[in-house]
């Protein structure tokens, strides 16, 4: 089997930076050198999964055909890559909560991967991997399929621009920058900011930083701060997030979260606070990974009694995360 690392998540970010590789988990994996794999061959999970990933690459090969010019091949070199993940997150006053998350995104040659077409649970690809409880009210509507277009003027380029329909069935355009500061060989700021409209919650804006450090033991911490302007209500969601992250061994890894989230209205109050500690394995196969994330849960809507929780999580990924 691979050797793996486990680190965290960033989102798409600029070539050698110092923030860890991308994914859309807590916790990613990178794989190094491969070694012998001592996976047994043939296995019903393993034909699912290249069957799932040859599927999914032949449907975006023939969508990227329309846009190949004439007498080219570089459609055939289109690919998708995503992820489906089914969580259990019993808790006290609800013990039956269940999430199901996925993301489907398609890389476009013919376009010279200036273009890349989204399909997801959720509106924002990168952030609230928390547990569906723990996610703000106002923002569950963003929390139902969405599709998208997200075009760039090159695949180095900070700016984005997307455009796509989502958010209880509303249409939208956004616009993305992007980037990371290189502080030192430890310390890494990574800052963006969006301004999108939809065409009923109407404008909104978002903007965020999160800055890292890696120790000389491997371990990572960051602290994560976001504000969210919504036009409709006329006020700002702000979270304040602390995560470490604890390496354990090429499968298996800690990440112990603090979050706090509140209102600008009718005062700047706290909402929610959020504290968990997951563990997270790859134990048989690269792509398959488990979760186990006990968790308390305080919210103003429950009088700020403690919730005690905890979530059960499968996740298994396929095409280029593989």
């Amino acid at each position: 089997m691979s050797c793996l690392y486990l680190v965290f998540c960033t989102g798409l970010m600029a070539p050698h930076s110092p923030f860890l590789s991308p994914s859309d988990s807590p916790l990613h994996a990178v794989v190094r050198p491969p070694v012998e794999s001592t996976q047994p061959k043939g296995h019903w999970l393993d034909r699912w999964q290249d069957n799932l990933t040859d599927s999914m690459d032949y449907t975006v090969q023939q969508l990227d055909s329309f846009f190949a010019l004439d007498n080219s091949t570089m459609y055939e070199d289109a690919r998708a890559e995503g992820r489906i993940r089914l969580s259990w997150e019993p808790r006290s006053r609800d013990i039956a909560d269940t999430d199901l998350r996925f993301r489907i995104r398609v890389k476009l040659p013919s376009l010279k991967n200036r273009v890349d077409l989204m399909l997801s649970d959720n509106e924002d690809y990168q952030r609230d991997n928390n547990i569906k409880a723990a996610r703000d009210p106002a923002f569950r509507g963003g929390d139902s399929t969405t599709l998208s277009l997200r075009f760039r003027r090159d695949i180095d380029s900070h700016f984005s621009h997307r455009i796509g329909a989502g958010r209880r069935d509303q249409l939208y355009v956004k616009s993305q920058y992007e980037n990371v500061w290189g502080i030192s060989s430890r310390w890494a700021l990574r800052y963006d900011t969006e301004l999108y409209y939809y065409t009923r919650d109407r404008l909104g804006a978002e903007l965020g930083s999160s800055l890292q450090y890696i120790s000389p033991e491997d371990h990572v911490m960051r602290f994560n701060h976001r504000f969210y302007f919504r036009d409709e209500s006329n006020d700002w969601l702000w979270r304040h997030e602390l995560q470490q992250l604890q390496p354990i061994d090429t499968h298996n890894a800690l990440v112990y979260s603090v979050l706090v989230e509140g209102y600008s209205q009718p005062n700047y109050r706290v909402e929610e606070v959020y504290t968990s500690m997951r563990w997270r394995t790859n134990p048989t196969r690269d792509w398959l990974y488990f979760e186990v994330e006990p968790f308390v849960l305080w919210l103003r809507d429950e009088g700020f009694k403690p919730s005690y929780g905890v979530a059960l999580r499968v996740e298994a990924f396929y095409g280029d995360n593989t």
